[in-house]
Formats: C-alpha cells, sequence, structure tokens
C-alpha cells in the first residue's frame, strides 16, 4: 500500500506526465513559462548526450575496419586491441541509452510536451490581445 501510495505521489509531482495526460490548462503562465525553459534545457542535455552516444555506437565499424587493415598487415596485437573495443564501445552505447532514457524518462515525447506549452502560452496570449 506505501509503494502504491508513493508511486501515486511521484506521478502526482511530475509535471510533465501531467502536462501529457491532462494538458497545460491547470498551470499559471509563470509556471509553464519555467517548464517551457526547463523542458527545452532537458531537451538539448539529452539530445548532446544522445548524439555522444552515436559517435560510441558509429565507432564500432571503424574498430572493425582498423582491426582488419591491422590483421591484413599482419599486426596481430593491435588487431585484437581493436577487436576487444567493439564489445566494449558497444556495451557503453547500450549502457548509455539505458541510462539516458532513466535520466531523461519524457526524452521520446520531450518535443510533444514542449509544442503543447508553448501552444498554450500562445492561446492565452492570443486570448490577452483581445
Amino acid at each position: 500500500m506505501d509503494v502504491l501510495l508513493q508511486q501515486l505521489e511521484s506521478d502526482g509531482n511530475d509535471d510533465l506526465s501531467l502536462i501529457m495526460s491532462f494538458g497545460a490548462e491547470a498551470y499559471s503562465t509563470d509556471e509553464l513559462i519555467m517548464l517551457l525553459y526547463s523542458v527545452n534545457r532537458q531537451r538539448d542535455t539529452a539530445a548532446a548526450w544522445e548524439h555522444r552516444l552515436f559517435v560510441v555506437g558509429f565507432s564500432i565499424s571503424l574498430w572493425l575496419a582498423a582491426a582488419f587493415l591491422c590483421a591484413a598487415f599482419e599486426a596481430h596485437l593491435l588487431s585484437y586491441i581493436f577487436l576487444a573495443l567493439v564489445p566494449a564501445s558497444l556495451l557503453l552505447a547500450l549502457a548509455g541509452h539505458h541510462w539516458l532514457r532513466r535520466r531523461f524518462p519524457a526524452f521520446k515525447d520531450i518535443h510533444l510536451i514542449a509544442s503543447i506549452i508553448a501552444e498554450e502560452l500562445e492561446r492565452r496570449h492570443q486570448a490577452d490581445a483581445y
């Protein structure tokens, strides 16, 4: 029962999931501006980490090419080192993506959340103009 209450409380304190579920109408304009700034900052940070992880994943093909070239020139020790970097890079990329999804759980919907907040702010701006 306590675990369920803690889960409900943590879900209730997660503004981004509440906006996804119920919209942004219940928030004040100041709160929405702060949330939009926070969402944009999270999006930029997560995108930078995603790019880094892409580079790590892409490096696997470079390690394989380097290993084959070293093997072709009979530099077997260097070839084995490059081959050892393949699973290390793969594990690093997979662990990094897992960490990224746990650190930024709303990242997959971050563009939608930002657009919901921006549309609500625009609607309020237009309502104030009339």
